[in-house]
């Protein structure tokens, strides 16, 4: 099986701890076919962002000159919260090269990153509603490739907090989400964080992913989210087997902003 980590973040992330010429050489140290750096390019924190994609663009060319033959390397963001912000975020991601863009929802506005929230004192029905108010907006916003960690909160509850959680109840939500996703021609990402976290699932769920195959989706990435070289390409495997079992026959993995894919 030939495996593509479409989620990987560099020094130039807010954490990213490795530098673009060790992540390559862990990717091929594992086998991978191809890795895709998407740094953080978060719009609340304003047109300086930019700069991180300058400093990337940079480390990556020198990487595919080091790696050329051996490992596909995509230059990429992981653009936070454009919702927030759309002007800036069509901005951002009409920058030269790029590859491939992750959406992602990191927080509501004027809130903290939900990774930061105590989920024993939250509502937890509160925090789920209003992240997916927010997701359907930067959908429609279109400034993005793929959906990335569809229900990223989730990673950072507690288990008392997960036993709470209901993630069936916003099905619906999701359904005019992710349809809104496949009519646009866009896509989502099966994130493994969940796995080599510990949780258990992938983000987003089988079931979720199943929705978005039913809503007539068919763009899927893989990626691991890794934050260190270390955790390049873990559990890609089980990304896979979520593809399978949702139906799908596929997945992708970017080049000028515009998928190829390959059989699972």
């Amino acid at each position: 099986m030939t495996y593509y980590d479409s989620h990987v973040h560099s020094k130039h992330s807010k954490d990213g701890a490795h530098t673009v010429d060790v992540i390559c050489g862990r990717a091929v140290s594992m086998g991978l076919a191809g890795v895709a750096i998407t740094d953080h390019v978060d719009v609340d924190s304003g047109e300086a962002e930019l700069d991180v994609l300058k400093k990337l663009g940079d480390d990556v060319s020198a990487a595919r000159e080091k790696y050329g033959g051996r490992l596909e390397i995509a230059l990429g963001m992981e653009l936070g919260d454009g919702n927030h912000d759309l002007p800036l975020a069509k901005k951002i991601v009409s920058y030269d090269s790029l590859d491939f863009v992750i959406g992602s929802l990191h927080r509501h506005r004027e809130m903290e990153d939900y990774y930061y929230l105590d989920y024993e004192r939250e509502d937890i029905d509160g925090v789920m509603r209003g992240y997916y108010g927010e997701l359907l907006e930067l959908v429609r916003g279109g400034c993005f490739d793929v959906v990335g960690h569809i229900n990223y909160q989730t990673r950072y509850m507690n288990a008392a907090a997960l036993a709470r959680l209901d993630l069936s109840l916003y099905y619906d939500a999701l359904r005019e989400i992710l349809a809104d996703v496949a009519r646009a021609g866009k896509g989502i990402e099966i994130n493994t964080s969940g796995l080599w976290r510990g949780l258990g699932f992938t983000l987003p769920t089988l079931e979720v992913v199943k929705i978005f195959r039913d809503a007539g989706g068919e763009i899927v990435t893989t990626g691991s989210d890794a934050h260190r070289a270390e955790h390049v390409g873990l559990r890609l495997d089980g990304a896979v087997e979520c593809l399978r079992a949702a139906g799908f026959r596929r997945y992708a993995f970017f080049r000028g902003r515009e998928p190829f894919f390959r059989d699972v």
